[in-house]
């Protein structure tokens, strides 16, 4: 009984491993028109992923980067241009949902920061290496 739970354990692990999404591509991408987009999350806790403050891109230009099967990716590569990228934070048992709009520029890389103020949590872009935000959210 024990090693079935075991094995059983494992399995489930890998199998979780195995869903966790990885960078997701927007179609169009060449070394000429692509940006690098990644989320602000945490990675501290290690298999214990809810203690993490985890920040996931949902959707980029109208179209979904991620299922609930496969997962969503904490990051993207992304057409050059104008881009609205939606975005869901999770810690615990709270979860938010925000929207940003920003200009990539081919070969730049560019973080959605988040901060959580109570039970309300902001959302921006800025470029790497850089703190000044860059975006405004999609209903201005």
């Amino acid at each position: 009984m024990k090693n079935g739970l075991k094995f059983g354990l494992a399995g489930l692990l890998i199998c979780l491993a195995g869903c966790a999404a990885t960078t997701y591509e927007v179609k169009g991408l060449n070394s000429e028109n692509s940006a690098y987009l990644k989320a602000d999350s945490e990675h501290e806790h290690g298999i214990f992923v809810g203690l993490d403050e985890r920040l996931y891109i949902h959707e980029i230009n109208g179209v979904a980067a991620g299922d609930f099967i496969k997962g969503y990716p904490e990051d993207a590569k992304i057409l050059q241009g104008e881009n609205e990228v939606k975005v869901e934070y999770w810690h615990s048992q709270i979860s938010s949902n925000g929207c940003v709009k920003f200009f990539a520029e081919a070969g730049n890389t560019y973080i959605i920061r988040k901060k959580r103020e109570g039970m309300s949590v902001y959302y921006w872009v800025v470029k790497e290496g850089s703190e000044k935000p860059i975006s405004k959210g999609c209903s201005a």
